[in-house]
């Protein structure tokens, strides 16, 4: 199974157990699994997100992660993205002890890797937590560019940032387009996902056992 197979079926079994993840970002905020798009930096817990006040990477500071320190339960694990990695080792230096303090384990990096870990751990059922500041270095290419001009509407029916769409690696066009014309009931589809997300090899061995299968009922 291809790491784009292994990811798309991460997100979907999260989406069916109603929990968070990011499947996108770009300087502006950050496209969840459910695709809601979230404006600015975010405060992510396993089933619920919020908008988290910090305005520069400055800004995170013991203070700002209080929130993170007033749960009850404790999180065992606070994921911490700060934008691009020249923040890091001052972030550290700055939130490192109060987190000791509190006996919550840190794990701090570029926003980018962060979500990739913080979508793992929250699947793996872990008590979680993860503070995202958007990266302001993030460059758009100019392919990336012009996928979104040629996505542009009208301001009053624009359904989601048209900077943004598509432009995540976690989602499966073909698997969308198979939804969006299913007619099938829920469990025929799940047998038609797992067809779509299907690679060559897979697909080839799964139809050589149905060749098989017919030949040996033929025979019978």
């Amino acid at each position: 199974m291809t790491d784009r197979s292994r990811i798309s079926m991460l997100s979907t079994e999260m989406l069916e157990a109603k929990q968070i993840g990011v499947r996108g970002l770009s300087c502006y905020g950050f496209r969840l699994l459910d695709g809601s798009f979230l404006y600015g930096p975010i405060a992510l817990f396993p089933k619920t997100a919020l908008s988290w006040r910090v305005a520069t990477p400055d800004d995170i500071t013991p203070r700002s992660l209080s929130l993170f320190a007033a749960l009850e339960p404790k999180i065992d694990i606070l994921v911490l993205g700060v934008g691009d990695k020249k923040n890091i080792d001052r972030v550290r230096a700055a939130v490192s002890p109060f987190l000791r303090e509190h006996k919550i384990g840190l794990e701090i990096m570029d926003t980018e890797d962060a979500i990739a870990t913080f979508n793992f751990l929250n699947a793996e059922g872990r008590y979680v937590g993860a503070a995202l500041y958007p990266p302001d270095d993030m460059v758009v290419t100019d392919k990336e560019y012009g996928r979104a001009l040629a996505l542009l509407k009208g301001w009053d029916t624009v359904e989601e940032n048209p900077l943004l769409t598509g432009l995540s690696d976690t989602i499966n066009q073909a698997e969308d387009l198979v939804k969006r014309l299913w007619s099938g009931d829920e469990k025929s589809w799940q047998s038609a996902r797992q067809k779509v997300l299907e690679s060559p090899s897979q697909r080839e061995e799964r139809m050589q056992l149905e060749v098989e299968g017919k030949e040996k009922k033929r025979i019978e």
